[in-house]
């Protein structure tokens, strides 16, 4: 029957169970992937709805130290949005809650002046704090790294890509002068955020302690507008070099004023 149905130029009939059970598990397979990216995204905003109330307390060094009572970054908000779902899905963004309030606040108050500006997170540390591989720091709930903000050829807001192919971002390697193909480090943006930041923090009892960016990126940084008018932070930039070459992220260590949160 097959051969006559060929030679009379008619296809060959399908047999329906075949292509019954091929379709179930397409759709199976559908599904799945449907959940895998899915599920990141609900843990990741769960963890934030599920965030109790308590105190935050501080233990320790950046380096040496551990966290009580850690809070969540909300993964996305006014001015900000996570590195990954995959990674605040998996508790890697706690932070001290009074450092917590006063990023979401700076993020919001940048976006608010500049439309269209919004600020990637990266990776701050976990619950409890402690040993926080591959970072030598993060240990106490007062560091942040936030990834540097780009522009495009036209002046308007960009991003850093963050894939698991670049790890994250954190693999991205750009230029002497913060040039990323045809994108640039807008570093008016970022003296911006650190000048409103510190605002925000102060008005918790905090203030930032530490700004570690690219050695090279530093004068390109002073000399933007927003850049001449840091003030003292500037003087909380290191100059030399460090184990990490900070040109994708600037990593921002917080600490307690006097009368501050513990």
């Amino acid at each position: 029957m097959k051969l006559l149905q060929v030679l009379r130029g008619a296809p060959p009939a399908v047999a329906p169970r075949a292509t019954n059970a091929s379709r179930r598990a397409w759709k199976r397979l559908a599904v799945a992937a449907g959940l895998l990216l899915v599920a990141p995204v609900v843990v990741a905003h769960g963890r934030v709805w599920l965030d109790g109330a308590g105190l935050s307390e501080s233990v320790g060094s950046p380096a040496r130290g551990r966290l009580l009572h850690g809070h969540p970054l909300r993964p996305s908000g006014p001015g900000h949005v996570t590195y990954s779902y995959l990674g605040a899905s998996l508790g890697r963004q706690y932070v001290h809650g009074a450092v917590r309030d006063a990023l979401e606040d700076a993020f919001a108050a940048c976006a608010a002046s500049k439309p269209g500006r919004r600020f990637v997170v990266g990776e701050t540390g976990h619950r409890d704090g402690g040993p926080f591989w591959p970072h030598r720091t993060h240990q106490n709930g007062l560091s942040v790294d936030v990834f540097v903000p780009l522009r495009d050829g036209a002046g308007r807001p960009a991003e850093v890509s963050t894939y698991p192919w670049n790890k994250l971002g954190y693999g991205l390697e750009l230029d002497a002068q913060g040039r990323w193909g045809d994108l640039t480090i807008d570093f008016d943006d970022l003296a911006r955020l650190l000048t409103v930041l510190d605002e925000k923090a102060r008005a918790r009892k905090l203030r930032i302690q530490r700004i570690i960016l690219a050695p090279e990126y530093v004068p390109l940084l002073l000399a933007s507008p927003a850049g001449r008018k840091l003030g003292s932070l500037a003087g909380a930039i290191p100059r030399g070099p460090v184990w990490w070459r900070h040109d994708e992220h600037v990593h921002i260590d917080f600490a307690a004023v006097a009368g501050g949160p513990r």
